[in-house]
């Protein structure tokens, strides 16, 4: 059983996730038809944690220092652990060569440059308003501590500045639409891949901070001609291979 560390949160059900790296696999996982644990964590406690299961960092910190970061996995079949969304992914294509692979033969470069750009492009337009939003009632106290502490940049937009970053968004994704084909419900047409995992991410971390029922999230469903929604739903058409721990607090 594959065991997939994500943040803690006091949301329950489909707005759990705060991390867009997370929902990454969550994403993979579920189209590879792969069994999981969820287990979530604190921010603080995210190097010790992975410390103790033989985590590797994923970067350096600014004074040099290793900079551990979810998500990560541990697999039981194989005894091995994975940080890094792409690295967890492609260890899933090689590990479990009978589910589909979500970084085809010969699309690495490809893959692993998307998922980067997408993510410096699209997602820093939004960060901004989301981020002012921090803490929201569904974090933790020690999340809320941790980004008091370490992101005292994080400042409330005014009514201009959101808007302004909607319209970033949008203009961004749209980038992305207008390269795809009307009826393509993935970035390579009828297949799935790792750039959906990026595009799934990004979307679905914003339904921590605006659910189902707001405004801006059903708008945003219906952007370029509802590409979006379907993406979503693509992924919720299909069985959850989320197992539930006997530990509910784990």
């Amino acid at each position: 059983m594959i065991t997939l560390y994500d943040l803690k949160t006091l949301h329950t059900g489909t707005r759990r996730g705060i991390s867009p790296h997370t929902w990454k696999v969550r994403f993979a996982l579920r189209f590879k038809g792969i069994p999981y644990t969820l287990r979530c964590i604190e921010m603080g406690d995210i190097e010790a944690t992975a410390k103790s299961i033989g985590a590797l960092p994923t970067s350096k910190k600014a004074d040099g220092s290793p900079q551990y970061t979810i998500p990560f996995i541990q697999d039981s079949k194989t005894g091995k652990v994975i940080s890094d969304s792409f690295d967890i992914i492609e260890y899933l294509d090689i590990t479990y060569p009978e589910t589909i692979s979500m970084i085809p033969k010969g699309t690495r470069l490809l893959q692993g440059y998307f998922g980067q750009a997408a993510y410096k492009i699209i997602a820093t337009q939004i960060m901004p308003v989301s981020a002012s939003l921090i803490p929201t009632p569904y974090h933790t106290q020690g999340m809320a501590e941790w980004f008091r502490i370490t992101r005292p940049d994080f400042v409330k937009v005014s009514p201009e500045q959101e808007k302004e970053g909607w319209e970033k968004f949008r203009s961004e994704l749209g980038e992305v639409a207008r390269l795809m084909k009307e009826t393509d419900v993935f970035a390579m047409g009828d297949r799935v891949s790792f750039a959906d995992c990026v595009l799934f991410g990004q979307l679905m971390v914003l339904k921590f901070f605006w659910n189902e029922e707001t405004t801006e999230w059903k708008e945003m469903m219906n952007w370029h001609g509802g590409r979006w929604g379907r993406l979503i739903a693509a992924y919720y058409n299909l069985p959850d291979v989320e197992v539930q721990p006997e530990d509910p607090s784990s």
